[in-house]
């Protein structure tokens, strides 16, 4: 019997740090800045998004950032924080080859990875006045598709960047 404790409390002592070790969500955050802050109704507002690394650990992005299936997303809002909705959807391009681990980006912790994306206005019925562009990045892979890689994936949720105020002014 006691044998069996000794190795019963070896056993505990060699398993206990790792119960309260956690997966921890991977801290991305995501940047955005806009070329201007004052514009005309129906102009586009050229944004540059970064998506940076801040936790401890390093993480693999897909490497396309686009509108819609590539990750990243928006949201407009009016000065009230009421969502403005299109008035015509753009087509998003194909969601990402999960099968294609060429098409990802390591990212060591301090480091980023941004593009620049256009931001067209004209799809929207906008009045003149004060409006916030917010831009998001989702990941489309699947936590099982994670080719052994510490890769963000859909499972991490959405990350939010700060929101740019812009000023729509009339034609």
């Amino acid at each position: 019997m006691g044998r069996f404790v000794c190795t019963l409390l070896f056993a505990f002592i060699a398993v206990s740090p790792l119960l309260g070790q956690k997966s921890e969500r991977p801290v991305v955050a995501v940047s955005c800045t806009a070329d201007k802050q004052s514009l005309m109704q129906g102009d586009s507002l050229n944004l540059t998004v970064t998506l940076e690394n801040r936790g401890s650990s390093g993480v693999y992005v897909y490497r396309t950032l686009e509108w819609g299936w590539a990750g990243i997303g928006f949201t407009l809002t009016n000065e009230k924080g009421d969502v403005v909705r299109p008035q015509k959807y753009p087509i998003p391009l194909p969601p990402p080859p999960i099968y294609d681990k060429s098409q990802l980006v390591g990212l060591a912790p301090g480091y980023f990875f941004g593009t620049r994306m256009v931001f067209d206005l004209s799809h929207y019925a906008l009045n003149p006045g004060v409006y916030y562009v917010q831009v998001s990045y989702r990941s489309n892979y699947p936590k099982e598709e994670g080719f052994g890689l510490s890769l963000l994936t859909s499972d991490d949720g959405e990350f939010r960047s700060n929101k740019i105020q812009i000023q729509v002014r009339p034609k």
